[in-house]
């Protein structure tokens, strides 16, 4: 049972790590087709779902790290290598800073909001370890809940104005808060055949700790943030 065990995780460790080579290939290709990076960017959480959809399949869930690390492992070789492959890779997955010119002529390094999004899957993947009804719905959130509360905010109906994130909109955060209940009910039900009609109030108010995180933390970092206020609401609830 264990050699099947050990099988079924390298197999889907196999998969993964091919998945995401694949994302890496298609982001390249969709740059070279004038895609802009911000809309490569906003494509690949809800991909990444894909991958988070098989965390309860793992038999050893340590197995989700080497997830983590090969998500991760394009970001450095996009950092360091500079091949046309990896080069648009950069481009694709990574936002230029201001160029500002300093004594010694070079510039500011480009910032990598995939690194945002890897932070809070990490985050995810920690709680699954102990909690996993609670870290693969904090998982789901991030790869779903989010990337729908953003499409809504590009409608730029109804803005709330926060300092931190003036573009955000109130129907994105009603989303936000609705999906992440949905996905973390859902996850509960998977594991424990919770109703969730009985857990409903509490994802609900991690929901709304996701909400609060995304409106007052700035930058991409609200995203990890997002991750921690989940994680630590339905565990004291």
């Amino acid at each position: 049972m264990n050699i099947t065990a050990n099988s079924t995780d390298i197999a889907l460790s196999a998969v993964t790590a091919i998945g995401i080579m694949q994302l890496a290939w298609f982001s390249g290709m969709l740059l070279r087709r004038g895609i802009s990076p911000a809309t490569i960017q906003r494509a690949l959480p809800p991909l990444l779902a894909i991958w988070v959809l098989m965390w309860p399949v793992y038999s050893n869930r340590a197995w989700v790290w080497l997830g983590i690390f090969l998500l991760g492992l394009p970001i450095i070789l996009a950092s360091v290598l500079h091949t046309p492959f990896w080069g648009q890779l950069k481009q694709a997955w990574s936002t230029p800073t201001e160029t500002r010119i300093h004594p010694a002529g070079s510039g500011q390094a480009p910032m990598w909001p995939m690194t945002h999004l890897l932070t809070s899957l990490a985050i995810a993947a920690a709680f699954f370890q102990n909690f996993p009804e609670f870290g693969f719905g904090i998982g789901l959130a991030m790869c779903l809940a989010l990337p729908a509360a953003r499409w809504l905010d590009h409608t730029g109906h109804m803005a709330l104005g926060f300092p931190a994130h003036p573009e955000q909109t109130l129907a994105g955060h009603l989303m936000l808060i609705v999906l992440t209940a949905v996905v973390c009910d859902w996850s509960l039900y998977v594991y424990h055949g919770i109703a969730w009609q009985q857990i409903f109030i509490a994802t609900l108010l991690a929901g709304i700790a996701a909400s609060f995180a995304r409106a007052l933390v700035p930058g991409g970092w609200n995203q990890p943030a997002m991750a921690l206020a989940m994680g630590g609401t339905l565990w004291l609830l």
